[in-house]
């Protein structure tokens, strides 16, 4: 199957769910026709970085065939999750029009990088086999997609018309033997070989490098996390505190003797969410050099919940940091309606509900404006256009949608590497 021929112009005026996103984007901007014109230029001629995303997930008729006759098997909860999981993100290679509607969404938003979630840090059989479909995704889309390993491929992506994928992990890839310095440490390399550029010390909850945001106390980084973020820094992947506490996020910064990062955040002033940095947080990450992103969940962001809430904190930001410590890491993907008869298991036992340590008094409010309204993935070009209504010079945006994150991979490439 080659998709040389396909029509993405026609195939995203088409897309019902992009198009109504953008009408409601446009809605709640209310920009000039002057601010439209120029944002979508601007955002067109720059080197454009989710610093913290994923790539779309699109539905078929085979894989919603797949889904139900596996939820009809009775084959349990858990199974069903990391089964569908990869079944889902396969699913465009093998369906002519799951890819064209893939690749449209890539094309919609404008991104010439991503910074995509590869694995969720629970396991490395788990992180492996998830990371293969990624490169599989990579080798089956190669005029359009390719696996990037340092700052200039977004440069080289975007001069042909294509789009990198580094890779992010949500926690170590430790075994958590704690008898083996090496044996805990020396993954590190094995991950970045692999395409991991970014790595969250710790998820939600407390691990064996520090705690998780949503932990009740935090004990700051561990005697071992200071191995891990000096290896870390050695081995060229960032240090990233998106789901830290406040004092593992304060330690990391006076630790890393490279720039880090909160990869998806946001303004704990603007949102009492433990998903938000406070200020001495943005302060402590930018003063290592590194960047803070603002994510585009609308129960993190609070405020409106849309659009202008995502450029509220990144007002914040920049007031606090300056515009070249700011980034938008979106922390979602382009995703259509979920078909019909295609079921899931809500109240399984099993689930992330532990894992990820997520606190009843912080559900967010039920809200589309990120699968389908204003804040959607495929609107990163009217995000551009938000800044531009906001006042921010051109320089000023090219940093904070791409600039700046490639800034912070780039100071955390090997120095000893020899690339030719």
């Amino acid at each position: 199957m080659t998709t040389n021929s396909f029509d993405f112009e026609s195939a995203i005026a088409n897309n019902e769910v992009i198009q109504t996103a953008r009408e409601r984007a446009l809605e709640v901007l209310q920009p000039t026709d002057a601010e439209l014109a120029h944002g979508l230029e601007l955002h067109a001629q720059s080197v454009v970085v989710d610093q913290f995303g994923f790539l779309p997930s699109v539905w078929t008729q085979a894989l919603v065939a797949e889904m139900i006759a596996l939820h009809e098997a009775e084959i349990g909860a858990k199974d069903y999750h990391y089964l569908t999981i990869d079944m889902r993100a396969r699913a465009p290679m093998f369906d002519r029009d799951g890819a064209l509607e893939f690749l449209a969404a890539v094309k919609a938003s404008g991104i010439d990088c991503i910074v995509q979630t590869a694995a969720e840090g629970k396991t490395r059989e788990i992180d492996l086999k998830r990371m293969s479909v990624f490169h599989g995704i990579c080798q089956a889309f190669e005029s359009h997609l390719f696996m990037g390993g340092w700052a200039d491929h977004a440069q080289r992506a975007h001069e042909e018309g294509r789009a990198c994928v580094f890779f992010s992990v949500n926690g170590p890839p430790c075994p958590w033997a704690m008898h083996d310095a090496e044996e805990e440490l020396g993954w590190l390399e094995t991950w970045r070989d692999l395409g991991v550029r970014l790595m969250h010390l710790t998820y939600n909850r407390r691990n064996g490098v520090g705690s998780g945001c949503m932990e009740d106390t935090d004990g700051g980084v561990s005697v071992f996390g200071r191995e891990l973020i000096a290896r870390m820094n050695e081995v060229g992947i960032v240090v990233d505190t998106a789901h830290s506490g406040p004092q593992t996020t304060l330690d990391a910064a006076r630790l890393s003797e490279r720039p880090m990062m909160a990869s998806h955040s946001g303004c704990r002033a603007l949102r009492d969410h433990p998903r938000m940095k406070y200020d001495e947080a943005i302060e402590a990450v930018a003063e290592t050099g590194g960047t803070v992103g603002v994510c585009v969940i609308p129960g993190f962001l609070g405020l409106s919940g849309d659009l202008n809430a995502l450029l509220d904190h990144i007002d914040h930001a920049v007031g606090l940091v300056g515009p070249e410590h700011v980034a938008i890491g979106t922390d979602i993907c382009y995703v259509p309606p979920w078909p019909e008869g295609v079921k899931g298991f809500p109240n399984a036992r099993w689930s992330s509900q532990w894992w990820g340590a997520w606190k009843p008094e912080y559900a967010s409010p039920p809200s589309d404006e990120a699968r389908a309204g204003s804040l959607s993935w495929t609107n990163w070009p009217l995000f551009t256009v938000g800044l531009v209504s906001r006042g921010y010079s051109d320089d000023d945006i090219r940093k904070i949608i791409g600039e700046n994150t490639l800034r912070v991979l780039r100071a955390n490439e090997p120095d000893e590497m020899v690339r030719v």
